[in-house]
């Protein structure tokens, strides 16, 4: 039998807010699909954690660790480890966007400057 707890209805509540703001960034066109497809993920895993809360112990066994616990903290540094890799690559993307915009704005006041001389 399953026991619920006050952690799993917590872990739903946020869930649910997790998704509801990836959902308004990605509607709000501030973020790209990624993030929600990110957040998705996330959230699934979540869900299923939260409403199957003994699958820790299936994959403590199938980790070879002894504590449900330990199979909590690995999953979610494996998590955390890809997370973290998805946003240092998306803070890359955007200061080669930036460098590239600052770029065409040196341009374009060089041009401007040099029409208001003629």
């Amino acid at each position: 039998m399953v026991e619920y707890t006050l952690v799993n209805l917590m872990a739903l509540i946020v869930v649910v807010a997790f998704l509801v703001n990836g959902y308004v960034l990605v509607k709000q066109g501030r973020e790209a699909i990624a993030i929600f497809v990110v957040s998705v993920a996330i959230g699934g895993g979540l869900i299923f954690v939260a409403v199957f809360p003994n699958v820790f112990e299936v994959v403590a066994s199938i980790l070879g660790l002894e504590w449900k616990a330990r199979a909590i903290l690995v999953i979610s540094n494996l998590t955390l480890f890809v997370i973290t890799t998805y946003l240092f690559n998306r803070i890359g993307k955007l200061y080669d966007r930036l460098s590239r915009l600052n770029e065409e704005v040196s341009l374009l006041r060089s041009e401007v400057e040099e029409l208001r001389d003629e």
